[in-house]
C-alpha cells in the first residue's frame, strides 16, 4: 500500500477544491488533492471540436458578473463575452420572436414569496387553476424545470426566492461565456497552485474516509493499487449526488464513522437531472430559414429558442462563432434521456430541431458533422448535474457546509447557502469559505 501525508487533503479537483488549495497554499500549507477522474475540473469540462469551437460538456455560462470569476478574468486577461442573442419561442406550430420572453416569465416568478409556509413550485403555480395567465404559467414551469433541472413538485419556492435575490446582486439577468471555454479558467486556477506545496493526484478514486478529531486517513484506488493518505484535516468537495450515494455503488465514498449530522441535510437536497447535446453542422443553416412570417435571415442573431417540445425544448447558439446548436433537456426530460446511448440522444435532438424549425430531417443529417454529449446522471463521480433545495429544506445547505470536529470541512456548489448553488462562482465561493475555516 502506497502512503502519503499532507497538512490538508482536498477530495475533488473541481473549482471548489482548486480554489481551496490555492488559499491554503498561500498560507504555506502543504495540500494534497485527490481526483477520481483523469482530469481536473469536475463538472466543468471543455473539449475542443475539430473546427476550433470550444464545446462545453458541463458548465457553460457565467451567470451575471460575480467577482469570484471576474476577478480571475481581469487578472488573467481572459476574454468573457456577453450573450446577447434574440429570444424565440415555438408555440401554436410556429416560430416567433419574443424579446420579452424573460420579462413574461418574470411576471410569474415575481409573485413568489418566502413568507409563510414553504411550498413547491407546482403548488405555487396551481396549474389546475385556469385563467388569462395560463400560458405564462406553462412557460414559467418550463423555465424553472429547465434552469434548475428540478421537478416542479419538489423544488422549494423559498429557495427560488432566495436564488432570485442572489442573482440580482450579481446582475444575474446577464449571461457571459469565456471565449476559450471554461477550461481557460481551470488553467488559471491550476497554474496558481505552487507545485512545491500542492500535489494533484488524478485517477485516484477515494473510497473510504476514516476520521477522528484532527486525524484523517483516506483510502483510495488508483488502477489496481490501494493507496492511503493521512492529514490532520480534509476538505470534502464531492458532488451532492456522490454524498447521497449508497456505499455499494460505483464512485461512492464511505465515511467512518458515518456523518450522522449530515443526514437530514442530504435528505432535503436534490440533484438536478439534465442532458445537453451540442450539434456541430457544416454551416449555420438556421440563418437562411424563414421564421415568424418574416424573410429568410430573421434568425441570424438568434440566441435562445424555447418550446414545449417533447425531448429538447430549449436550444441556444454561440451567436458569433461556429455552426453549433446546443439542446437542453432537464427535469423529467433529462431523466428520460439519462442512460440512453449517444446515438439515441442525437436522434431525439434532430427530431426536436425538425419539429421546431420545420427543416427536413434529411437536410439536418446531411449537414451534421459531429455531436457531443455527456450523461452526468450516469457518471459515477457526479450522479447529477447540480443541486437544488426541496420543500422545507431551508438551512440544509448551511448544515451540509458545517465542519465536523474541526477536522472535516465541506465545499462544492451544494454547500453554498447564499443562493448561488448550481453555479461555478457559487462553488468557488465555497472553496474560499472552507479554506478560511481551516486557517481560522
Amino acid at each position: 500500500m502506497t502512503t502519503g501525508s499532507a497538512d490538508v487533503i482536498v477530495i475533488g479537483a473541481g473549482v471548489a477544491g482548486l480554489t481551496a488549495a490555492r488559499r491554503l497554499a498561500e498560507a504555506g500549507l502543504h495540500v494534497l488533492i485527490l481526483e477520481a477522474r483523469e482530469r481536473i475540473g469536475g463538472r466543468v469540462w471543455t473539449i475542443q471540436a475539430q473546427n476550433g469551437v470550444p464545446v462545453e460538456l458541463g458548465a457553460e455560462f457565467i451567470h451575471g458578473r460575480p467577482h469570484e470569476i471576474f476577478d480571475v478574468v481581469r487578472s488573467a486577461h481572459l476574454e468573457a463575452r456577453e450573450f446577447a442573442g434574440s429570444q424565440w419561442i415555438h408555440a401554436d406550430g410556429r416560430l416567433q420572436r419574443s424579446d420579452d420572453f424573460f420579462a413574461h416569465t418574470t411576471s410569474i416568478l415575481e409573485k413568489m414569496t418566502d413568507c409563510g409556509a414553504d411550498q413547491s413550485f407546482a403548488q405555487f403555480l396551481n396549474l389546475d387553476e385556469k385563467g388569462e395567465d395560463a400560458a405564462a404559467k406553462l412557460w414559467g414551469l418550463e423555465y424553472i424545470e429547465g434552469f434548475h433541472g428540478a421537478l416542479a413538485e419538489r423544488i422549494s419556492v423559498h429557495s427560488l426566492v432566495r436564488s432570485r435575490k442572489a442573482e440580482m446582486e450579481v446582475e444575474g439577468y446577464r449571461s457571459f461565456r469565456l471565449v476559450r471555454g471554461y477550461e481557460s479558467l481551470l488553467q488559471v486556477l491550476k497554474e496558481a497552485l505552487p507545485p512545491e506545496l500542492v500535489n494533484i493526484r488524478c485517477n485516484t478514486a477515494v473510497r473510504v474516509v476514516r476520521w477522528a478529531e484532527h486525524q484523517v486517513r483516506v483510502e483510495a484506488r488508483t488502477g489496481s493499487e490501494t493507496v492511503e493518505f493521512t492529514a490532520p484535516r480534509a476538505i470534502v468537495t464531492l458532488p451532492l449526488g456522490v454524498m447521497q450515494a449508497p456505499p455499494e455503488v460505483p464512485g461512492a465514498v464511505r465515511f467512518d464513522p458515518s456523518l450522522l449530522e449530515k443526514e437530514s441535510a442530504l435528505l432535503s437536497l436534490y440533484m438536478g437531472q439534465t442532458i445537453r447535446v451540442s450539434l456541430i453542422f457544416s454551416e449555420r443553416w438556421w440563418e437562411q430559414e424563414v421564421a415568424g412570417g418574416g424573410e429568410a435571415g430573421a434568425l441570424r442573431d438568434m440566441g435562445f429558442v424555447f418550446s414545449h417540445q417533447e425531448w429538447f425544448p430549449t436550444w441556444w447558439t454561440r451567436v458569433t462563432s461556429g455552426p453549433m446548436l446546443t439542446g437542453w433537456a432537464a427535469s423529467r426530460r433529462g431523466e428520460r434521456l439519462s442512460g440512453r446511448t449517444g446515438l439515441f440522444i442525437k436522434d431525439k435532438a434532430l427530431e426536436s430541431l425538425t419539429s421546431i424549425f420545420a427543416v427536413p430531417r434529411v437536410k439536418l443529417e446531411a449537414m451534421l458533422q459531429s455531436w457531443h454529449v455527456h450523461d452526468w446522471q450516469s457518471d459515477p463521480y457526479a450522479r447529477g448535474s447540480y443541486s437544488y433545495v426541496g420543500v422545507g429544506g431551508e438551512g440544509a445547505q448551511s448544515s451540509l457546509a458545517e465542519s465536523v470536529a474541526k477536522t472535516l470541512f465541506f465545499a462544492g456548489e451544494a454547500t453554498n447557502d447564499a443562493g448561488h448553488h448550481g453555479t461555478v462562482h457559487g462553488a468557488i465561493a465555497t472553496g474560499e469559505r472552507a479554506a478560511r475555516q481551516i486557517l481560522g
